[in-house]
């Protein structure tokens, strides 16, 4: 059977797609952009460089968002991303790191946001801790992030009723039950693999797309490739019993 998740099958993705400009900086200016393609950092990013050269290669212009975490914050990588041409933006959880104070978190916002500057970042998206009792984005519900000078972020300024959403949140390709925090108000269609994505774009059934991807996930080497499937296995068991519980209680609350 054909190995899912790696760098090759991604390439045949790509190959899919038509050739241009699918970041969210650029989708937010233009309506008829057929699609957003945002990479969240999540993890050490020795992925970054050969995915982003691989779009670059393909003629297909992506997001990258980082996060401002130690290990994680590259300003070399991140500078040889925008000198791709890809956009770069800030993968903030500040609202994890305040603990829930929104005063804090905001202090901290913008002094990482500041940070971002250097490379002209424009959109913004949250990182989704799983096992984190704050949703980052919720920042947003009584503060603006304009005010910052950030023209969008990637959940609250995009229009999921235009977009069909893919996500490898999880290592699975929109598996509802184990989304956490990656979620959307909008269609969600389960595929079992990238295949069936490439599919649905070659036979132009989608209009618009919208793709999530974490840059560790997809290996080419067997070894880093099993070991991030055992790895998401383990923590997707764990996922898998949060949602449970959460949904209890939610069902407890009525």
């Amino acid at each position: 059977m054909e190995r899912d998740f790696t760098m090759s099958k991604y390439k045949e993705l790509l190959q899919s797609l038509p050739k241009g400009d699918y970041t969210l900086e650029s989708a937010l200016k233009d309506e008829e952009q057929f699609g957003i393609i945002r990479h969240d950092v999540d993890r050490p990013p020795k992925n970054v460089l050969p995915l982003a050269r691989m779009e670059k290669e393909e003629g297909i212009r992506t997001t990258y968002y980082f996060r401002v975490k130690k290990d994680l914050f590259n300003p070399i990588i991140i500078s040889k991303v925008k000198e791709m041409g890809h956009e770069v933006g800030y993968h903030y959880e500040v609202l994890d790191k305040a603990r829930g104070d929104r005063k804090k978190a905001l202090e901290i916002f913008e002094k990482e946001w500041a940070l971002f500057q250097e490379w002209d970042a424009k959109t913004i998206c949250m990182h989704g801790n799983p096992l984190s009792g704050y949703v980052n984005r919720d920042l947003w519900k009584d503060n603006n992030f304009t005010k910052y000078g950030v023209e969008g972020e990637g959940y609250l300024s995009v229009d999921f009723s235009k977009y069909e959403y893919f996500t490898d949140t999880s290592r699975k390709w929109n598996l509802k039950r184990l989304a956490v925090k990656d979620r959307i108000n909008g269609k969600l269609r389960e595929v079992k693999s990238t295949d069936d994505i490439i599919e649905k774009v070659r036979k132009k059934e989608i209009k618009h797309i919208y793709i999530l991807t974490h840059p560790s996930r997809w290996n080419d080497d067997l070894l880093p490739w099993a070991k991030e499937l055992s790895l998401q296995s383990l923590k997707n068991v764990v996922k898998y019993q949060i949602n449970v519980y959460r949904n209890a209680q939610q069902q407890a609350e009525y």
